[in-house]
């Protein structure tokens, strides 16, 4: 069922509801106010009931009064001592309704020759334990109400189906713009037109900002699908290199006549490259469970100065072919509550680039610190820093400065995603920035991570 439907249904059912209610109060109010009116008159023709008793001639009336009522006078015994032309000698009380009306008057209605009528009795003046009665016919009143509830029926029926097909016309006229969009939506969707957008109604309503929020989505879709396919190209870039060098080699060394000595060298080479597709399909690898949300931390309570420790012994060979020296700057006893291998592969990967780019003789600064609850990290060198342009991409996936894109001079560009993408599970971020006496200066903020 369409909404519009729903809606003229629902607006319908409600309408009824509202008329039947409504209809019933005027029906019961209009009731009521017919009773008063019959009970009035009833009340003032039990004070005639007395010019219904015999006059000096038995069975005549002393002073007879016309009227279309029905009256008697019934005496103690229960007997009609007098009556109105109509009214026969039958009481029109029940026993137990005389009873009652001998101490206070009564209203009772019943059914008199296949009639609803009005019936009523009370103490007889100046008679004690006599009773007045006094009838009239509901003739009347039943037919007003008959023609009422027959006129509320079928205004209802027309004012039901009036305020549904009303509220189906609202509903589809204030829907319109919202099939239009998707319309537009489904015709974007069948083409590839990366700048196509919806159009924006000018009534400055839901409707139109619906349509903005729509296309502010697309915009961030596009850009979504613009990084991804630039991530496949650079991924498909950084992977062939390696792979064509690494066929190259198995191809060399399956030629006849080949040394032990060119087959040793031809099967070094192949590892090398070897290792360098594990370590582009392991970065791949996090960073893709990093966008799904599922790099899972183990953290523990960490002394930092001990974990920086095993990174600087562990790029020991290397500081020292390039003639760097490296300086843990971290208060004895800093510790944190993190993940210690991760938080370690991000300064590996940050002492690695900051060992790139140092001069001999320089110094490599891997500083921790509590910043209130939270925990920063910083790695320094004394190197170029980096270029002004690349600083906004510095964090991209396969971004590197120029001097970083010979294969002997720096890796696949994943090392800083990866800084990121750790530093995003652990609820923060990592920045860059350039030292103002020269260097680049890599700072990681880790939220609530200080012990």
């Amino acid at each position: 069922m369409s909404i519009r439907l729903r809606l003229a249904v629902g607006f319908a059912a409600a309408s009824g509801l509202l008329f039947a209610v409504a209809g019933w109060l005027f029906a019961a109010t209009l009731s009521a106010a017919q009773f008063r009116a019959i009970d009035s008159q009833l009340t003032a023709q039990l004070a005639l009931a007395a010019s219904y008793l015999p006059g000096p001639a038995p069975g005549t009336a002393a002073n007879p009064v016309p009227g279309e009522n029905l009256v008697q006078v019934i005496d103690a015994a229960g007997q009609v001592r007098g009556a109105s032309h109509e009214a026969g000698a039958t009481p029109l009380l029940s026993a137990g309704d005389l009873a009652r009306a001998r101490q206070a008057q009564v209203w009772v209605t019943r059914t008199i020759d296949e009639e609803n009528a009005r019936v009523t009795g009370a103490p007889l003046a100046g008679h004690p334990g006599w009773i007045a009665v006094t009838a009239v016919s509901l003739e009347t009143y039943d037919a007003t109400q008959s023609q009422v509830t027959r006129g509320l029926v079928i205004g209802g029926v027309l004012f039901v189906a009036i305020t549904g097909v009303g509220a189906y016309w609202l509903a589809r006229r204030a829907l319109f713009p919202v099939e239009r969009l998707r319309r537009q939506a489904a015709v974007i969707s069948d083409r590839d037109d990366d700048d196509a957008v919806l159009e924006v109604p000018r009534t400055k309503d839901e409707i139109a900002a619906l349509a903005g929020t729509m296309n502010d989505l697309l915009s961030r879709l596009r850009r979504a699908l613009e990084r991804e396919r630039a991530f496949v190209a650079d991924a498909s870039h950084e992977l062939r290199s390696p792979l064509a060098i690494l066929r190259g080699e198995l191809e060399l060394a399956a030629k006849p006549g080949r040394s032990a000595a060119e087959l040793a060298i031809a099967v070094h080479s192949s590892a090398e490259e070897a290792d360098r597709l594990i370590r582009i399909t392991d970065s791949l690898l996090l960073l893709a469970r990093g966008d799904a949300g599922r790099l899972g931390l183990r953290r523990s309570e960490t002394d930092l100065r001990d974990l920086f420790g095993r990174s600087v012994s562990a790029a020991g060979a290397g500081l020292a072919a390039a003639g760097v020296s490296c300086r843990i700057d971290v208060p004895a006893g800093t510790r944190g509550s993190v993940d210690p291998d991760r938080i370690r592969q991000a300064v590996d990967n940050l002492l690695g680039n900051a060992l790139r780019f140092a001069p001999a003789g320089s110094v490599i600064v891997i500083a921790a610190r509590d910043d209130g609850p939270d925990l920063r990290i910083e790695v320094r060198d004394d190197g170029p820093g980096f270029p002004e342009e690349f600083l906004p991409h510095a964090f991209e996936r396969f971004r590197r400065p120029d001097a970083g894109r010979s294969r002997d001079g720096g890796g696949a560009g994943l090392g800083l995603a990866i800084v990121q993408a750790i530093c995003a599970a652990h609820g923060g971020r990592a920045t860059a920035r350039n030292a103002p006496g020269g260097g680049a200066v890599v700072s990681l903020w880790l939220p609530g991570a200080a012990s």
